[in-house]
């Protein structure tokens, strides 16, 4: 039985969303935690030295995970964070797969994000680990595929592009070239027909705005709190405009 909101009543069993994010540091962010740290009527002095306990996953995906549960409080939001630090597409497909044959989690809705460390490797010379744009292609093609059989709603994150990391010269042409890996992954997700998030054109013009790069990244490709901010508004503002949560909502999944 439901309120007159159509919210479960106390005691009822709540529906439970079940969201998954495959990428790289940029949905990883890890931190460092010490609960001192957050405990307001016992914080550290000033000055003073604290034991890291753990590393926590932060960022954007953990603060989109707060707003969910913020905003939809009646519902169990079982959110799976997957990326990995230094991931490239080859990864993730590996992630992807072991994820699946390990787990069998069927998911709600999947945010997927790949290709700067791609890019980022080649501009290394740490070309063994470098993925070029076709393989590439065939991997993010691959994944969707998978992904697509047990996901209900796919979102493709385009990745962010690169800050002051190199010499001007450098990021230009290394952002050039993440530029057509993000052009790939807009024409993978139209032919799934999954939603693709463009958070690169954000991100250029808050940089171009604010005038200060180092606002949006911390080292030229890990995000500020600035950056993930940027980046969680985009997509938070995707799952608005095409009511994503609702419409997961209403359509449960066959057989349940």
């Amino acid at each position: 039985m439901t309120g007159f909101d159509g919210r479960p009543m106390l005691g009822e069993a709540r529906r439970t969303l079940t969201v998954g994010f495959f990428g790289t540091s940029i949905m990883e962010h890890l931190e460092a935690v010490n609960t001192q740290m957050t405990a307001q009527a016992n914080l550290p002095e000033v000055g003073s030295k604290v034991t890291v306990e753990r590393w926590a996953q932060r960022g954007w995906v953990h603060r989109l995970a707060l707003s969910l549960r913020a905003a939809w409080p009646h519902i169990a939001f079982d959110v799976r964070n997957h990326g990995q630090g230094g991931a490239t597409s080859r990864d993730i497909a590996g992630v992807v797969g072991a994820d699946r044959s390990k787990t069998g989690t069927d998911y709600d809705l999947v945010f997927l994000g790949c290709g700067i460390n791609d890019v980022w490797r080649c501009f290394q010379g740490r070309m063994a680990e470098a993925v070029g744009i076709e393989e590439y292609t065939r991997h993010l093609t691959g994944i969707l595929g998978q992904l697509s059989g047990y996901s209900r709603r796919i979102v493709v994150v385009s990745e962010t592009p690169f800050g002051p990391i190199e010499d001007p010269a450098t990021v230009t042409a290394m952002n050039a070239e993440l530029a057509r890996y993000n052009e790939v992954a807009r024409a993978a997700a139209a032919a799934h027909g999954t939603l693709f998030l463009d958070v690169w054109a954000p991100f250029t013009a808050a940089a171009r705005l604010i005038g200060d790069p180092a606002a949006l990244w911390n080292d030229g490709v890990h995000l500020t709190v600035l950056g993930d901010t940027v980046l969680l508004q985009q997509a938070e503002q995707l799952l608005a405009e095409h009511g994503i949560i609702e419409e997961l909502l209403d359509c449960p999944l066959s057989g349940a």
